[in-house]
């Protein structure tokens, strides 16, 4: 949803009909997997961000609620933790080092920000809109802030080099951050707790997508991060930004209309997947989807969402494997926002759609967290009432239940078990600096609650299958 395009007046529910309870639905279907309720988040919300944190806990944070009296937006500053053990949200959170269960909140309420969980297990929180008040949802800043899961305590960290909000946050493989958005970019070094100089993006953009191309083209270690699209001065443009010496490039392939609120996710083969938006210029979401090759620079369109003729905007994506998942968002059409409960599964390697059908709610402006290969958590997120958009607190889960789809052992989530697995094994067993928590949590392949000698003989036997 276009934060400008929100109508005038606001009012709280607790949609009890449908929060929480899967309106009333026990499961619902798609190719090769299931939805399925789960517990509420102890806030309603939407604009916020969320991520799985070291241990298994999934961290919400921020957003946007409205209230009546007076008719407002508020930023919010609760913070949430969901452990996917129990189906359960909290807002108390025990600090891994023991002592005093605590209630921690953000220092400066904000919506439209990114959440990052670091290699050491911390959480960097970088900018947003803060100051809600009216239909506004308040200004960009650069505030920064970090959340310390041993101690349960948040503490400012140093502040970007510009303002942003809508913006994207993306980490490489080494840990270090690449923050995108507006005019610029820049890299937080976690080691460090500090920011590099501000580089000036190719194109402004704002509300694109952002995707990581690790060891680029074949070559280890040559890690890029994809942007696409967004509001500002590209909107049917990519370009690809090099970490190593902080150039960027434009690439010449282009989208067929320039959008923002666009979602866009990488493939087992190097390419990346695109779909959805909404047209900068007339607001209305399209159908269109894409693959790009940033290797070649090339470019091809795919056949539209399936019956979606007027497209969306606002979804989340998520993959496992080969198989790609459209979720949520809205159609807008001629100024007037439809939330979805839309879901699309997409065969990359064949390159054509298998599925749609609809979630188990409607989710627009929401958060999705992989907790596994297999597992992914879908968050709150705007709801219709009496003509405007309210913030739910309904939640939901994703799974594959496939075992074509869903490989034990697949921890690169490339779609096989080989050799390349075996490493990212070794990186987990190195323990929580040597690989990224999505993976370590996929290592666990006997579900006792770590990576350990009894997963990797589990591991050894998925390679040595035929």
């Amino acid at each position: 949803m276009r934060l400008r395009r929100w109508g005038r007046f606001f009012l709280p529910v607790m949609y009890a009909c449908c929060l929480g309870g899967g309106c009333g639905f026990a499961f619902a279907q798609i190719d090769g997997g299931v939805l399925t309720p789960t517990g509420s988040d102890v806030y309603a919300r939407y604009f916020h961000a969320a991520g799985l944190l070291d241990h298994g806990l999934v961290m919400v944070s921020g957003g946007l609620n409205v209230s009546l009296f007076p008719a407002t937006l508020i930023s919010r500053n609760q913070i949430s933790f969901y452990n996917p053990a129990t189906g359960t949200f909290s807002a108390t959170y025990s600090p891994l080092s023991g002592g005093t269960a605590v209630v921690p909140v953000l220092a400066e309420a904000r919506s439209s920000h990114t959440q990052t969980t670091l290699p050491d297990g911390r959480v960097l929180i970088t900018g947003g809109h803060r100051n809600a008040s009216g239909t506004s949802p308040g200004v960009a800043f650069s505030g920064v802030e970090i959340f310390d899961p041993w101690t349960g305590t948040i503490t400012a960290g140093p502040a970007m080099s510009a303002s942003r909000a809508m913006h994207t946050a993306t980490a490489l493989p080494d840990g270090r951050v690449v923050v995108a958005g507006g005019a610029s970019w820049q890299i937080f070094d976690w080691v460090s707790d500090s920011w590099s100089t501000n580089r000036t993006l190719a194109r402004t953009r704002t509300a694109h997508a952002a995707v990581l191309l690790a060891d680029f083209g074949g070559v280890a270690g040559d890690d890029r991060v994809l942007l696409i699209g967004g509001a500002g001065s590209g909107p049917t443009t990519s370009e690809l930004l090099d970490p190593a010496d902080g150039t960027s490039t434009l690439l010449a392939s282009t989208l067929t209309i320039g959008v923002d609120d666009l979602a866009a996710i990488d493939l087992p083969n190097g390419r990346v997947f695109i779909a959805g938006g909404q047209n900068v210029a007339t607001g209305d979401s399209v159908p269109f989807a894409y693959v790009l090759d940033p290797v070649t620079d090339a470019i091809a369109g795919l056949t539209d969402l399936p019956n979606r003729a007027g497209g969306a905007a606002d979804q989340q994506i998520v993959r496992a494997g080969w198989h790609v998942v459209v979720l949520g968002g809205e159609q807008q059409a001629a100024g007037v926002d439809t939330v979805l409960d839309y879901v699309a599964v997409f065969d990359a390697a064949a390159e054509e759609w298998l599925d749609d059908g609809a979630m188990l709610n409607l989710h627009d402006d929401f958060a999705a967290v992989a907790l596994s290969n297999c597992r992914t958590l879908i968050i709150d997120g705007g709801v219709p009432f009496l003509g405007q958009e309210i913030p739910s607190n309904t939640c939901e889960i994703l799974e594959f239940t496939d075992p074509a789809i869903c490989i034990a052992g697949d921890l690169n989530n490339d779609g096989s078990v080989d050799l390349a697995d075996h490493a990212k094994f070794t990186a987990c067993c190195a323990g929580p600096a040597g690989e990224s928590t999505a993976h370590c949590v996929n290592a666990d392949l006997d579900g006792d609650g770590g990576a350990d000698l009894r997963d990797f003989a589990l591991l050894q036997q998925s390679i040595a299958a035929p």
